[in-house]
């Protein structure tokens, strides 16, 4: 089996596909054998009878276990999706027959797990209690892979988005990036903080990767200032206003974050007039997707509350 054959022999067999990703994931077939509840010969006779059916060689044994080919690398990446779309399938059905009312499988990050999201499932619960969220928050660099894997339905939260065919991007509001602080920190309560007073103090931030951390250090650059060097990064809000109540930190986070993260008035937002960086919160998703009718309610009132927290913000 030295390369592909020029067209499918039979459609893909489900259960083999589910023996294939147990074996690539496992990198073993006693492991994957265990995991999908079949014999040791049972998997590798499926596994041979899918190469069979492709007409390519899908893993080779190591010293270290099973490694795949690149025929194997290929089709884990459709066959995840497939796995994922099979799912949705079953709970469209399900919704359908009235066995459930749906589910959304929903990627956030930090700032919109911990104030939008929140919002936005105490309307659901009022109008459809029966819609169901899993939210599973982190970073962009995360939610978008496992997005196109079909593992998510939709990942809301800031995303300098680009053109991706295969994506589609809904603007649902706008988050301002603010300085926090402790609420006893010597630039705290004043009524004006000037850049370079930011830079005679430490810096907790998170990852470089969130796209906006750049535009708040051209602020510094464009004012002919270095821009401060954190002593510590952290892609954990609860982690950051520790450290901020531990000492004179200084960091910089979508506005809604840390307001609905803070407990009373331990941490504050300093006047930083020179800093003004904004951040598109949207809600993006696969083009190609099933669309389950759960999904279609939960992008409704996303929309609704996005928007109601537009306008509040704007009064």
């Amino acid at each position: 089996m030295n390369a592909p054959i020029a067209s499918w022999r039979a459609p893909l067999n489900s259960r083999r596909l589910e023996h294939f990703l147990a074996v690539y994931e496992h990198r073993s077939f006693g492991r994957a054998a265990s995991v999908v509840h079949v014999s040791q010969p049972a998997l590798s006779k499926s596994i041979q009878l899918l190469e069979e059916e492709l007409g390519v060689q899908l893993f080779e044994r190591a010293t270290s276990g099973v490694l795949p080919t690149i025929y194997g690398e290929a089709l884990a990446g459709h066959a995840k999706v497939i796995q994922a779309e099979m799912k949705n399938a079953a709970r469209e059905i399900a919704t359908l027959s009235g066995a459930d009312s749906g589910e959304v499988l929903i990627g956030a990050t930090p700032s919109v797990a911990a104030d939008l999201l929140p919002r936005v499932f105490e309307a659901l619960q009022k109008l459809r209690p029966g819609i169901r969220l899993q939210v599973i928050e982190g970073l962009m660099e995360d939610h978008i892979p496992a997005l196109r894997r079909g593992e998510l339905d939709v990942f809301v939260g800031g995303w300098a988005s680009d053109a991706h065919p295969d994506l589609a991007t809904k603007l649902i509001m706008r988050d301002q990036i603010r300085i926090f602080a402790a609420a006893d920190h010597p630039l705290a309560g004043k009524s004006a903080v000037a850049l370079p007073d930011l830079l005679t103090y430490p810096w907790i931030l998170p990852p470089p990767t969130q796209f906006w951390i750049d535009q708040v250090m051209q602020i510094f650059v464009s004012s002919g200032l270095t821009p401060p060097v954190p002593r510590a990064v952290a892609n954990s809000a609860g982690f950051i206003k520790a450290v901020l109540l531990q000492k004179d930190f200084l960091t910089a986070l979508p506005a809604r974050l840390l307001c609905a993260e803070v407990a009373g008035d331990s941490v504050v937002a300093l006047e930083v007039k020179e800093l003004s960086v904004s951040v598109n919160i949207t809600a993006t998703y696969r083009r190609q997707a099933i669309r389950l009718s759960a999904f279609e309610v939960f992008m409704k009132i996303l929309t609704d509350v996005g928007q109601k927290l537009t306008a509040a913000a704007r009064k």
